[in-house]
């Protein structure tokens, strides 16, 4: 096919128009969203239409070899973003043509740019060229006579022209060059975010049952710990000249901590007032502390002295960021019955609270906002069914002309961000990059073997059936999953759009209920479906999230429980299913995860600080404390009712421990230390098998920090 050239960089084909200099393409006149490696490809097919590019050509000019990919999913990601953007189909291309293992074609029509021809002459009337009519050729003001009011105009439309051009000009979008590892010990954990001087820096390493505050060079380099006078301390912030961090001691990774401060090179500390923060960060001059509570935002002097309320935001608030002028705080925030987080504002004077970008529909929930150092730029995490943790960046209006441009997806393939921090310099963006690696396994109580189970895929939420042939599961596609334990015979139960979660086994096999979510509905429900899979049947739904549904012995009754968040409507309830009747456990706000006696005659639940462990006679109503540790894991009986298994994940070690009913003794039954030792971070104890082995779910990673080098132009 030939196709005459258009203008350099110009591409126009159907209804589309590519600008290539500005990084942008036009349908019609509405911007369509496409940048990055899309983009590039689309070029790639445009510069040679007809002819066809091979996937070598585009790997060797887009993945170079140190590019840390996987090419085969990025270019095929790529090609489908490119295709979305053109509304094009595989199938029948009308612009986009897939030559199986070979490469692609471009086999649309370019279009001829309307362009006039070079140093036109005007065409004048032959009668005109006589010497009698040159004396009628008279200008209409002689030089130096052109009236002022022509002048004024033409400046004013001259300016205005220049005005709309600068406020409408298409500006070319922020890149990511390139991304590199910092740390490969997959060992961060993201409760301690991450933070700089400029010269260092500083996040939180997982160390077992105990956390190591630790820094390394904003370069890369030797990871050291920190000095702090705590055991485990999460750093807040860090002041604007260097000089002090603002520390949350902490024994667990609790949602409120206080706040301490102490000098950055080590030494005494002392605390700020007696209030427990979400968050805290230092003032842009330094001079206070800004931090969140339940209760709404406040300040306080770094002498304890002065606090004051900036705001009352009721809910949960984090990512606390001030602009770099000191004139605005932004957050993340949860306020309950809603399930999403998004990025509020509000100025330092706590009025004009709003939220931003309340009209894109780019990610579901918003969080962990920062500002570039010059505040043209804010990054966020935007997170959605189909793509978690993703980073974006928008730019901020500034200037003469303002203008608020949409967001711009930054790639970071394949990894889901979950923490990000711009550098003091401008030119990188350092973040957590989440490197989590999980396998359910099944142990041996008796010889301590281990045989893993669903074929060392990655799952979550496994509940097996009540012979132990098969298991269902959340898989790493967040659909719902039915599998042999050999993780053959996979069935789809539910796709990722209803968010599955927390599905639990009827004790005949019939039946599995789950928790759920699907678009449009604002809390979370309960649902059941059949093991052979067909359409979920929601049985409870509040306007409060509803979670952990569990069967009772008998399986007539589905309890489940309703988080609101310390309401009083809190609590486990019973569903009678035959009735549809539902009623609430008396005394049961403070419990959440739970679990039936095989003999119906009690309920062990975890509290909702996961710290205790509650036993309810439910024939009496009476509850009485059994155990208390920090973190525990979910709670199983034991067949015969005669006693309960729990597991503190905080405990040295990560032992099972069983608790006697007939003289509430507890006595260890498992030890998860030998396979912590090989390499495992954390073993999380999850259920026994119908013939008595244990589940346990071995987590081998968390995050990594890396280093993205950009384009910020």
């Amino acid at each position: 096919m030939s196709v005459p050239s258009p203008a350099p960089g110009s591409y126009s084909f159907g209804p589309f128009h590519v600008d290539a200099p500005a990084g942008q393409i036009r349908k019609n006149r509405t911007k369509v969203r496409l940048a990055g490696q899309p983009f590039e490809i689309l070029l790639m097919l445009l510069e040679r239409p007809g002819q066809v590019v091979t996937r070598d050509e585009i790997q060797r000019r887009l993945w170079p070899d140190q590019t840390f990919v996987d090419f085969e999913n990025s270019l095929n990601k790529s090609i489908n973003k490119l295709r979305q953007a053109l509304a094009d189909s595989a199938e029948e291309p009308v612009y986009i043509e897939t030559l199986p293992r070979r490469g692609y074609r471009f086999v649309g029509s370019l279009l001829l740019p309307q362009t006039q021809a070079l140093n036109p002459q005007p065409q004048l009337d032959p009668s005109l060229e006589s010497p009698a009519n040159h004396q009628h050729l008279r200008p209409a003001t002689a030089p130096g006579n052109f009236p002022l009011w022509r002048t004024m105009a033409l400046l004013v439309f001259a300016s205005t022209a220049i005005a709309v051009w600068l406020a409408a000009r298409p500006l070319r979008e922020p890149r990511v060059l390139r991304a590199t590892p910092l740390t490969d010990s997959s060992r961060v954990d993201p409760y301690g975010v991450l933070h700089t001087d400029g010269v260092r820096l500083f996040f939180l390493l997982r160390q077992g049952s105990r956390w190591e505050l630790a820094q390394m060079p904003v370069s890369g380099g030797e990871v050291q710990p920190v000095p702090t006078p705590f055991p485990n301390a999460r750093l807040f912030s860090i002041s604007p000249d260097g000089s002090q961090f603002a520390l949350g001691p902490f024994d667990t990774r609790a949602r409120a901590l206080p706040v301490w401060l102490m000098s950055s090179v080590g030494g005494a500390a002392h605390r700020l007032g007696e209030f427990l923060a979400n968050d805290a960060i230092f003032t842009r001059d330094g001079s206070r502390i800004t931090y969140s509570t339940p209760e709404g935002i406040s300040e306080i002097d770094l002498d304890g002295r002065n606090s004051r309320m900036l705001s009352k935001v009721a809910g949960l608030k984090w990512g606390l960021a001030w602009s770099p002028d000191g004139t605005r705080l932004r957050f993340h925030w949860f306020n309950p019955p809603t399930t999403s987080w998004h990025i509020w504002e509000i100025r330092s004077d706590g009025t004009n609270l709003h939220r931003i970008l309340p009209n894109w529909t780019g990610a579901e929930t918003l969080c962990c906002g920062q500002w570039s150092a010059d505040g043209k730029y804010f990054f966020f995490v935007g997170g959605s069914q189909k793509s978690p943790g993703s980073l974006w960046v928008v730019r901020e209006p500034h200037g003469l002309f303002r203008r608020q441009d949409l967001p711009i997806r930054l790639s970071t393939d394949p990894l889901p961000v979950s923490v990000l921090l711009p550098s003091t310099n401008g030119k990188k963006i350092y973040l957590l990059g989440n490197n989590l690696k999980t396998e359910y396994v099944r142990a041996d109580p008796r010889t301590r073997e281990i045989h893993g189970l669903l074929g060392g895929q990655n799952a979550a939420w496994l509940a097996t059936s009540p012979l132990g042939d098969w298991a269902v599961f959340r898989g790493s596609s967040d659909s719902l999953w039915r599998a042999n334990l050999d993780g053959s015979a996979r069935i789809e139960l539910a796709n990722e759009k209803m968010q599955a979660a927390l599905p639990t086994v009827r004790p005949d096999g019939k039946s599995i209920a789950f928790r759920g979510q699907p678009p449009g509905v604002p809390a979370s429900r309960i649902y059941l479906i059949s093991p052979e899979g067909g359409e979920p049947t929601e049985v409870a739904s509040a306007s409060y999230p509803l979670e952990v549904p569990a069967w009772s012995p008998d399986g007539k009754k589905l309890s489940y429980v309703l988080d609101a968040d310390g309401n009083p409507s809190s609590g486990i309830y019973l569903l009678d299913l035959s009735t549809h009747a539902t009623q609430k456990i008396s005394g049961s706000e403070k419990c959440m995860q739970h679990s039936w006696s095989p003999d119906g005659k009690f309920l062990a639940c975890i509290s909702t600080d996961i710290s205790r462990l509650l036993l309810c006679d439910l024939a009496t109503g009476n509850w009485r404390e059994v155990a208390h540790g920090k973190v525990f894991s979910p709670v199983l009986w034991a067949a015969d009712s005669s006693g309960i298994f729990f597991q503190d994940l905080l405990e040295e070690g990560e032992p099972i421990r069983r608790l006697r009913m007939k003289d509430f003794s507890v006595e260890r039954v498992f030890e998860c230390a030998p396979l912590l030792e090989g390499g495992v971070q954390r073993c999380g104890f999850e259920g026994v098998t119908p013939n008595g082995f244990w589940l346990l779910k071995l987590s081998r990673g968390d995050h990594n920090v890396y280093a993205l080098d950009l384009d910020l132009p």
